[in-house]
């Protein structure tokens, strides 16, 4: 068997067993309620003792029929429910023999769970959807048996009754275990080849996986090798530039350190051969430069070994933090993570209030510079205003004096006679110029006359 189905198998035994404490339980409860009603009826204790025998006779020769509950219709949770109707008043009939005090108006529920559902048929538990969907129609006609009211009958029941009902109730269970037997057998039938076909698909399956699965992590190999390469591809490419660009940095730091000892040898031999000779001063030198240059090896030589000192003490204090959190505690290192994920939240808080509080100082500065923006305005709008009822004013007073004017112009319009009208100076200075010449003709003619009266004087003087 494969460990699926013995997991299934376990799940489903482990809840048979705790159906059936639930039912035990309930019957508990239901033993308790008749040991109440024979406490309370001490008079009749042999006839209800006797009854509670038959009782228990009839629900132990009762058998399982969790099948009907998955595929039997409406009509058989009827009759169900019909026989718990009757065990009900049975039992209410005996509760009013043994002078019971009840109202005729109460109305009790008892809750009755048949026998078919104390023991859970195997063929059933295998398959967990048909369980859940048999537990669902077990709660359903539960409810339906619940919300039933029994109203409680005042008649009395006899010896044979009883025994009439017991007689039916036994046939109609026979008739359900027969059913129930029935269904078990389809039931057997169905999951033995639902079995088989489950077996042949994970036989399939099986097969097939293996080759897919060996194709996946082939391609994924592929896809690695194809990023190795390429990562180092890019790696080597990377170094040989850094290799390059630490050579010419070399190369130039060389260079200028040439260059300054030079620029120091030439310093100290001038300074020193003014008081040792120049030969002197130049052996001296050398000989200080030479030093320098041995220290500065060294120097450089424990620089590099600090450096790779710093680098080692990082990595084994990285190795460190490592090994510590693999050693700490689970609950420390998440109440760490915890505390790391309530600070990145508190300072996410913080730099949201930051921007925030920026953002209203900005609105602020600008709301300042906006509202001296339009007092400016409105200094500017009253010294308009101002200068509009100055012009206003002047204008006023620049329109009464053109009014004036006009009068004026009027009025020497009219007694200026005919300057300013061209017609008229012209029709005058035609009359003036022919009144002229009819004067100079008259004097012409004057002129004439006399000399005609002249020369007709001195004829006549002749």
């Amino acid at each position: 068997m494969d460990p699926e189905h013995e997991e299934t198998d376990v799940k489903n035994y482990t809840e048979r067993d705790t159906s059936d404490d639930l039912f035990k339980e309930k019957d508990g409860s239901l033993s308790t309620v008749n040991r109440n009603e024979k406490e309370n009826a001490p008079d009749d204790m042999a006839a209800s003792d006797h009854e509670d025998k038959n009782f228990e006779i009839m629900k132990s020769t009762e058998k399982p029929a969790v099948g009907a509950a998955l595929s039997e219709p409406r009509e058989n949770s009827g009759n169900d429910l019909h026989g718990v109707d009757i065990t009900t008043d049975l039992e209410v009939k005996m509760n009013e023999v043994n002078e019971l005090p009840m109202s005729s108006e109460e109305t009790v529920v008892f809750k009755v769970h048949s026998s078919d559902e104390d023991v859970l048929p195997k063929s059933h538990l295998d398959s967990p959807e048909e369980e859940t969907t048999a537990c669902a129609q077990k709660e359903e006609e539960d409810e339906e048996v619940e919300s039933k009211p029994v109203p409680l009958h005042t008649e009395d029941i006899s010896w044979e009754e009883y025994k009439e009902s017991l007689r039916e109730l036994c046939e109609e269970r026979d008739k359900v275990s027969q059913h129930n037997s029935q269904l078990q057998m389809k039931l057997a039938e169905y999951f033995r080849k639902k079995a088989w076909n489950d077996s042949q698909l994970e036989k399939e399956t099986h097969t097939s996986e293996p080759l897919q699965v060996y194709k996946k992590y082939i391609n994924i190999l592929t896809d690695l090798k194809q990023r190795v390469t390429t990562n180092s591809e890019k790696a080597q490419q990377q170094t040989e530039e850094l290799r390059i660009q630490a050579q010419e940095k070399l190369d130039q730091v060389e260079n200028e350190w040439r260059a300054l000892m030079a620029l120091k040898q030439d310093v100290a031999v001038s300074a020193l051969s003014q008081h040792l000779g120049k030969q002197a001063a130049q052996v001296k030198v050398e000989s200080i430069l030479a030093a320098e240059q041995l220290r500065q090896d060294e120097l450089i030589k424990l620089r590099l070994k600090h450096i790779k000192l710093r680098i080692k003490i990082q990595r084994l204090e990285a190795d460190l933090r490592d090994g510590e959190e693999r050693d700490k505690d689970p609950l420390q290192i998440q109440f760490e993570q915890l505390q790391a994920e309530k600070l990145e939240q508190k300072n996410q808080s913080v730099l949201c209030f930051l921007t925030f509080h920026q953002l209203l100082s900005n609105t602020k500065e600008k709301l300042y510079w906006s509202q001296m923006e339009i007092q400016a305005k409105r200094d500017q709008l009253a010294e308009l205003e101002a200068m509009v009822a100055r012009k206003r004013d002047l204008l006023t007073k620049t329109k009464q004096a053109r009014n004036r004017l006009q009068r004026d112009n009027q009025r020497l319009k009219e007694h200026r006679g005919l300057l300013g009208n061209r017609v008229l100076l012209q029709d005058f200075e035609d009359t003036v110029d022919a009144a002229d010449c009819l004067e100079e003709q008259l004097e012409n003619l004057k002129c004439r006359e006399a000399e005609i009266v002249f020369s007709c004087g001195i004829h006549d003087s002749r």
